[in-house]
């Protein structure tokens, strides 16, 4: 068991440690998990993309031209990216 997922579920769920510690046990019994995703001191989570780039840009924009049937999320996963990103490059 463990105690980082019981200790966020405490917070979360503002329970005493006993009773959190009974949810993460029945939880795993039926093989599902809690986690906490990485949050640094500062508030902001680690980045998960690639830093956006000009040369990106300009690469997901000519795979879009050469691939104008897939959604913006499509071409997204296919460079790593967030579909913000994507539409950025495209309104450019």
């Amino acid at each position: 068991m463990s105690t980082t997922a019981v200790f966020a579920l405490m917070e979360a769920g503002h329970l005493d440690f006993t009773t959190a510690k009974k949810i993460i046990s029945k939880l795993e019994a039926n093989g599902m998990t809690i986690y906490k995703k990485k949050v640094f001191k500062n508030g902001k989570r680690p980045i998960s993309s690639k830093p956006f780039t000009p040369e990106l840009a300009a690469k997901i924009r000519s795979y879009y031209v050469s691939h104008p049937h897939m959604t913006q999320q499509e071409i997204a996963n296919v460079f790593h990216v967030n579909s913000g990103r994507v539409n950025e490059a495209l309104s450019v």
